[in-house]
């Protein structure tokens, strides 16, 4: 280094882009091409709708594990045990036609009936009896009652307690 000169000459003679005076450790590195940056979110866009198709495909294939039951599947598979939510409410399907539900810790009696491939419902409260039908869907011991197409219960096949 020839003699009266500054550090700021040693720096400038360094390999890249730096600016006069500027310290080696505060400089930028050197800015990537505008392919690479291009390339870079095409790669996440790619892999994140990689991801979506995965999903929304495990999501669809878990929808479709529930069947619906038939009258003799409701028999074999319902009548004798528990629906439940293993903790708000239970329904005692017996095999002589009566029906104890549990909600809330308030016993309610009634009868069941299968009525095509539904299973019919009745109970009495407050005086006034209701009659509610439904399908009867199961994946292993996930049961779902549908009505039009919509789920409007859900719970667990249990072994009935005695």
């Amino acid at each position: 280094m020839p003699r009266g000169a500054s550090v700021n000459a040693c720096i400038r003679i360094r390999h890249g882009p730096q600016e006069v005076g500027a310290r080696p450790w505060t400089q930028r590195p050197p800015a990537r091409s505008r392919l690479a940056g291009h390339l870079g979110w095409a790669v996440r866009r790619a892999v994140g709708l990689a991801l979506s198709l995965v999903l929304t495909a495990l999501c669809a294939q878990a929808a479709d594990l529930f069947h619906r039951l038939s009258a003799q599947e409701i028999r074999t598979k319902i009548i004798g045990n528990v629906i439940t939510d293993d903790t708000h409410w239970s329904q005692h399907f017996r095999p002589d036609g009566t029906l104890h539900a549990i909600a809330l810790a308030r016993l309610r009696q009634g009868t069941w009936h299968i009525e095509g491939d539904t299973l019919c419902r009745t109970l009495t409260r407050r005086g006034k009896t209701t009659t509610t039908c439904s399908e009867v869907w199961m994946w292993q011991d996930h049961v779902e009652y549908r009505e039009q197409g919509v789920t409007v219960m859900e719970g667990f096949v249990r072994k009935a307690w005695r």
